[in-house]
């Protein structure tokens, strides 16, 4: 007998409706509707097909066969619950649906007795028997222009915003802290194109007029989790529908129905139209999927009833349990024979490497993702998987870029970053990844800037040098470590926004020291990491992270609307400036550095170091004062200064000057104050 020919998923579900189910007992059903608001079920006449076994654990049916006029369907599978929830017959999403839709309340068929485990409708548009993503308005999604290989900001050029698409925004009135609204794709797009107004955030000037990230000048855009997440009002790490636009990001307050699929796919052309490039983030430590329902035992682990298994287990984390955060971790140690959407053939597998990998293949080919971050690889555990999983994106990247107009490596314009607090190097040694967060970083940072050592086996001098060049804690190239101020994760010690890190420290003139802790991101080994609001020292408006165990960081509003109050504006064009130096600098874009200057005289601890190769670049030098003393009154000289090459001169960027030859290497310095001086052709 002839093998069966490949099934590739991708062509197949668009002309049947396909479950895999691999090793369960499951005789799924599709149940298909249209959508009915005036319905007490949200639907309007469900059907109910049977779906027949094709090959090994594929399940599907022909739309053609079901006799249905064209237009946009609700849809879910009837299967029988494998869960510890127990819930016997009960409808799920499609794990593999590219749109879905949370208006209805109710459904039609199964057992839902517990609200919180209802699962929204799978959405698809028929027509002349082809099946179609579409958002639930009717918009039929079609993948944005694949960009140029040479229009996308190399890696050693990278400055990237991490940007959680949901912010909220506080009241305001005084002391009126209330949520207002939620971010959303529209909103995001607003920041970057003058021409689109945006969304729930139309009466804040920054977003409506104007294009914010374009005037700061970052070239990557981070967003926190665009997948569905099940979660609704937060940063989306509770990833439910892995294939699908996060449903909420696509409903501004002017809607009447989502258009995530087209509002991201619209944000991320406007990335690519103004050489931007497009990061996600990937949650795949733990999930709240349909598989959970369909086929746990074969997709999800709990840690804690299998002591004995080593994927029940964190990576760097010293035999520690893996957390699923609410969610249930993926099984990743479980190779079992059978069909794999992948490949379209019989095989043994890991169903868990599969569909993630599956998943990636959509938001490569797409969304035309241009990086990605992948969150907790702690908790994943399995660097055997992540190590394929960051393979098949570069290969993804590569395919896309096969005839680049460049003689430069597709790789030198893609990577895969990984957050481990721990920051185990091995990853990056390994080729697990490509770069992790340094998390290191972010301690000597904020030690620093108070004029502090950051632990006791480093004195101050080292605090800086390790801060400034990350070879000195393992790292080899300036592509491997993303440096960063301030993330996402504010909850913790001095993890909290930068502007509440130092109120809480005593520091209550904020503006030259947020200059100087941008002075150090921005002219650091590694690629710089702003998160939202940093960039113009936004504050918190919720000051209980500590009691609410960080879980109100979600809902702490970016308040886009401080920053042109007068020290926050300077602060902006401050950075503003250092990123445009950033981008254009090759001398930053190398791992290069060297101290010149170290004075601990008279209570001053000012050091200058050198970026770049002398032989090979144009320089940059920077002087920073890390104390209280003033060196203004006369011109306080810097030892070792770099020579000046016939036809070189000397600006000084935060002050946008040039420096006369009698003031090269002797200029004073303010309190707690840097310069930067790039070598320029005359």
């Amino acid at each position: 007998m002839a093998a069966p020919t490949p099934l590739d998923i991708f062509d197949l579900r668009r002309t049947h409706f396909v479950l895999w189910a691999p090793h369960t007992a499951q005789s799924p059903s599709l149940v298909i509707a249209r959508y009915n608001s005036d319905r007490p079920e949200g639907v309007e006449d469900p059907a109910t097909h049977a779906l027949h076994k094709e090959q090994e654990d594929v399940w599907l049916i022909k739309a053609e066969s079901l006799g249905l006029q064209d237009g946009v369907y609700h849809y879910w599978f009837l299967i029988n619950d494998t869960s510890a929830k127990h819930f016997g017959a009960m409808l799920v999403t499609d794990p593999l649906a590219y749109s879905v839709d949370y208006r209805n309340t109710k459904y039609p068929g199964g057992d839902m007795r517990n609200a919180q485990w209802r699962q929204p409708a799978s959405l698809v548009m028929l027509r002349a028997g082809e099946l179609l993503p579409c958002d639930p308005s009717g918009i039929e999604f079609t993948a944005g222009q694949i960009p140029s290989l040479e229009s996308l900001p190399l890696n050693t050029q990278l400055v990237i915003y991490e940007l959680p698409t949901s912010w909220s925004r506080a009241g305001q009135e005084p002391g009126d802290t209330q949520e207002r609204d939620v971010g959303s794709f529209l909103d995001v797009r607003a920041l970057l194109d003058e021409d689109v107004g945006g969304g729930n955030f139309q009466s804040v000037a920054e977003v409506r007029v104007g294009a914010h990230l374009l005037e700061l000048g970052i070239n990557a855009l981070e967003l926190l989790p665009p997948a569905d997440a099940k979660a609704r009002r937060e940063w989306g790490y509770a990833t439910a529908n892995y294939f699908a636009s996060d449903y909420d990001l696509g409903l501004p307050v002017q809607y009447q129905v989502s258009r995530a699929l087209e509002d991201l796919g619209a944000l991320v052309s406007t990335c690519h139209k103004n050489g931007i490039r497009f990061i996600t983030d990937d949650v795949m430590a733990f999930g709240h999927d349909p598989y959970i329902h369909i086929a746990y035992q074969q997709f999800h682990i709990i840690p804690n009833a299998e002591p004995d298994n080593p994927d029940s287990y964190q990576s760097s984390r010293n035999n520690e349990k893996r957390d699923g955060w609410g969610g249930e971790s993926w099984r990743y140690i479980n190779p079992i024979t059978t069909w794999g959407p992948l490949t379209g053939t019989t095989r043994s597998l890991s169903p868990a490497w599969e569909f993630h990998r599956l998943q990636l293949k959509r938001w490569m080919s797409d969304f035309h993702v241009d990086g990605l971050r992948l969150d907790s690889v702690n908790n994943i555990g399995n660097w055997d998987f992540i190590r394929r999983f960051t393979s098949d994106a570069h290969e993804h990247f590569r395919s896309r870029n096969s005839h680049p107009s460049t003689s430069e490596r597709p790789d030198d314009r893609f990577l895969v970053i990984a957050e481990e607090l721990a920051v185990p190097l091995d990853m990056i040694r390994s080729g697990t990844v490509d770069a992790l967060w340094n998390e290191t970083f972010q301690g000597l940072l904020r030690a620093a800037i108070l004029g502090q050592s950051a632990d006791d086996h480093t004195n101050f001098e080292w605090t800086v040098r390790k801060m400034i060049d990350c070879r000195h804690l393992g790292f080899t190239s300036s592509t491997q470590a993303v440096n960063y101020i301030t993330s996402h994760d504010v909850a913790g010690y001095r993890k909290e926004r930068l502007y509440d890190f130092l109120q809480r420290n005593g520091v209550f003139e904020k503006q030259q020291r947020t200059k100087l802790a941008f002075v150090c991101l921005l002219t650091a080994v590694g690629i710089p990491m702003i998160f939202a609001g940093e960039e113009f020292c936004d504050q918190m408006d919720r000051h209980d992270l500590e009691k609410n165990m960080g879980q109100e960081k979600q809902i702490d509003p970016v308040n886009f609307g401080r920053r042109d109050e007068p020290w926050r504006k300077d602060v902006f064009e401050h950075n503003r400036k250092l990123i445009a130096l950033r981008k254009r600098s090759e001398a930053l874009g190398v791992v290069d550095t060297e101290f010149i200057h170290v004075d601990f005289s008279n209570g001053r601890r000012i050091l200058g170091w050198v970026r770049g190769n002398t032989s090979t670049h144009d320089v940059v030098v920077v002087v920073a004062n890390f104390s209280e003393k003033d060196t203004t009154s006369g011109r306080y000289v810097f030892n070792n200064w770099p020579r000046t090459p016939e036809g070189k001169r000397w600006r000084e960027v935060t002050s946008d000057r040039v420096v006369t030859a009698d003031l090269v290497d002797r200029e004073p310095l303010g309190p707690w104050q840097a310069k930067v001086y790039e070598m320029l052709t005359s």
